[in-house]
């Protein structure tokens, strides 16, 4: 097959095969093998849909997936074809999984998930399939305008029963500030703006309730606060 064939096609299959924006794979080489995502979560919370799924080869992306709202997924991965010259995965290599998803605070982010087989062993080329579900039990949150490390955030007791205290030491220059509490999905129950004290000081202290008054039920929970400028957040455990 004459080589512009065979790059028209490689271009196609780029082109129209790899719909991810954050992601980029190596397009297609003929070879594939296939993965099963049945699953993926973070702290036991499925990843939200429009979530890309990226399967590496050291530091080679070769294949990657949008995950729309439905497991189980289909991931093709690409062997490198040394004949053409096409770069891929390597037979008898790791698999490393990548997944960019949002964070409960709406914050996206590219994390390296955990992996647990079920069919397979964690190696390109291994049987027939690979059938896995990707964990992860860690929140990354965005350091894009994160609050400077001299600005103090603390929430004692944690866990709380209760009732827990926030102290938040944040510039004098600063006037008000929002203090908003999401659970794991990434729901809004709760937020209130609060002002510093002369010393740039906030005490506020909450009582495990969401803005309707209602009590929330035991788990965790995550803090931010923000003045439109900076944010910064933390999690706290509620046990009744």
């Amino acid at each position: 097959m004459n080589s512009w064939v065979i790059a028209i096609a490689i271009l196609f299959c780029y082109f129209t095969g790899n719909a991810q924006t954050h992601f980029q794979s190596v397009p297609s080489t003929g070879l594939p093998y296939t993965i099963v995502v049945t699953n993926a979560t973070i702290n036991g919370v499925p990843i939200v849909s429009g979530s890309e799924i990226a399967v590496f080869d050291d530091t080679l992306c070769v294949g990657a997936v949008v995950y729309q709202d439905t497991f189980p997924v289909t991931l093709t991965a690409w062997q490198a074809s040394p004949a053409y010259e096409l770069p891929g995965f390597i037979t008898g290599h790791s698999m490393l999984f990548k997944v960019y998803t949002r964070n409960p605070l709406g914050e996206w982010f590219e994390g390296v998930f955990g992996a647990v087989y079920e069919t397979g062993n964690g190696f390109f080329g291994e049987g027939v399939y690979t059938a896995v579900s990707l964990i992860t039990s860690s929140i990354v949150f965005s350091q894009r305008n994160s609050i400077p490390e001299s600005c103090l955030f603390k929430a004692y007791p944690n866990p709380f029963n209760a009732e827990i205290t926030f102290i938040i030491d944040i510039p004098t220059n600063w006037s008000q500030t929002e203090l908003q509490i999401y659970n794991l999905l990434g729901r809004k129950i709760f937020s209130t703006i609060v002002s510093p004290d002369r010393s740039g000081r906030i005490i506020f202290r909450w009582n495990g309730h969401d803005r309707n008054g209602r009590v929330l039920p035991t788990g965790n929970y995550f803090v931010k606060i923000s003045n439109g400028f900076y944010t910064k957040q933390q999690v706290i455990t509620y046990q009744k």
